[in-house]
């Protein structure tokens, strides 16, 4: 029981030494606050501190922020904030627009967002649009998102190419590309 004390004690140090920097208007604290705020359950403030960094110009802020505000069922002030990220270049908001065109239909939206994001030179939100593809049923346009991935390197986007391929019944192929994925780097 002394072991989840120290945690917990550990967990309170961080979250008051990081609002100690956040109120001298560290924006880099203010956002790592807002996502300590949110793993530990407390929205209204992860919102609050996520708006302060947001505002202070932390851009990476304004993804967590817009993907608090999705996951709290705001839609709506999650497309503002990742409009303006997006705007900023962010490839995490394009992908969280992306996203949200796919689940509402809005052919438009993806054909405005894919492109900005397989267009980066970062395997993380290329990976998971082809994810949002094959998860929306369009496993070939994945496959082709999925290649994009790859070219940089991400052995996730290997494996998930790897079952689309097994399940179409192109084992070898499939294996093959499970074998490259098995020494590539994954992408995070």
């Amino acid at each position: 029981m002394a072991r989840w004390f120290r945690r917990r004690s550990e967990l309170d140090k961080e979250l008051a030494e990081l609002t100690a920097a956040a109120e001298l208007g560290d924006d880099v604290a203010m956002a790592n606050l807002a996502a300590a705020l949110y793993r530990k359950g407390d929205t209204a403030g992860a919102l609050r501190w996520g708006e302060r960094a947001w505002a202070a110009g932390n851009v990476v802020a304004g993804f967590n922020l817009g993907m608090v505000h999705s996951v709290a069922g705001d839609a709506n002030r999650a497309q503002v904030v990742w409009e303006q990220a997006a705007a900023l270049g962010d490839p995490d908001a394009m992908l969280g627009l992306a996203k949200q065109a796919l689940e509402r239909g809005d052919a438009a939206g993806v054909e405005r967002w894919a492109p900005l994001i397989l267009a980066q030179d970062e395997a993380f939100p290329i990976t998971a649009l082809g994810v949002a593809f094959r998860d929306h049923g369009d496993a070939d346009r994945a496959i082709r998102t999925f290649l994009r991935a790859e070219e940089l390197g991400d052995g996730y986007a290997m494996e998930y190419r790897a079952r689309i391929l097994a399940a179409r019944g192109q084992h070898e192929v499939a294996e093959a590309l499970r074998a490259r994925a098995a020494t590539a780097k994954r992408m995070l």
